[in-house]
């Protein structure tokens, strides 16, 4: 069972445990799943739950640790790449790659105080993921 959040508490606390109480609910969606089931296209588009959570790492490992300066790992350009799990590409090694973008998000938030601004993307980072 996840945490509950504090009644009192600090931010940074509060923050982590609001995080992971979502992160573990994707995660647990995957639970007792065959690979097939994992790879079943869901939408119109053909969004799986895999690749639902290789996007949701890709995101994470992208969004927190870049705007504070971190360097992170290669990322998919490739919009529906993003969002699909490749024939390539293993459950285990998707899950690891959340864990990694999990831990590197956390990093930020534990080295920096709540009142520290990072920097946005930038317009053409937008755009090279919005083409």
């Amino acid at each position: 069972m996840s945490k509950r959040l504090p009644l009192a508490g600090d931010e940074k606390t509060s923050l982590h445990i609001s995080l992971d109480r979502h992160r573990d609910a994707v995660l647990w969606k995957l639970e007792g799943l065959n690979d097939e089931q994992l790879r079943r296209p869901m939408t119109p588009s053909g969004t799986n739950l895999l690749g639902l959570v290789k996007h949701l790492a890709g995101v994470e490992h992208e969004w927190l640790p870049k705007t504070y300066g971190r360097s992170t790992e290669p990322l998919e350009t490739d919009v529906v790449a993003d969002m699909n799990a490749g024939p390539h590409e293993w459950t285990a090694g998707i899950v690891a790659f959340y864990g990694r973008a999990r831990a590197a998000s956390d990093a930020v938030i534990d080295e920096h105080g709540i009142e520290d601004l990072g920097t946005a993307w930038c317009h053409s980072e937008w755009e090279r993921w919005a083409s």
